[in-house]
């Protein structure tokens, strides 16, 4: 991420001992540490809700195949009901000869 070599390090290191002093190193450091952390809970928290609206939408396309599909199976059911109606209709009526 940074590509930061040892003479650098040891440059930024001497920066922050003159800015800040020897004696307040710890408590710099302390406070870097702090924000690392709400840093990295921040980007895990952000990458729970990523994947549970990956999984949200999965679901959601999902249920939307499934509901076509359905709709399909009743229009190819009613299509069926119809074409039989109108070949009955057609054919003779053997029942009428009598």
């Amino acid at each position: 991420m940074f590509d930061i070599g040892g003479g650098e390090l040891l440059l930024i290191v001497l920066a922050i001992i003159v800015f800040f002093g020897p004696k307040k190193l710890p408590e710099v450091a302390n406070m870097v540490g702090k924000g690392m952390r709400k840093v990295r809970q921040a980007q895990a928290q952000f990458q729970s809700q990523i994947s549970a609206l990956e999984h949200e939408i999965k679901n959601t396309a999902d249920f939307s195949d499934e509901k076509t599909n359905q709709i399909n199976d009743i229009s190819n059911q009613n299509n069926y009901i119809i074409d039989s109606a109108i070949e009955n209709s057609k054919s003779p009526n053997k029942n009428s000869d009598i």
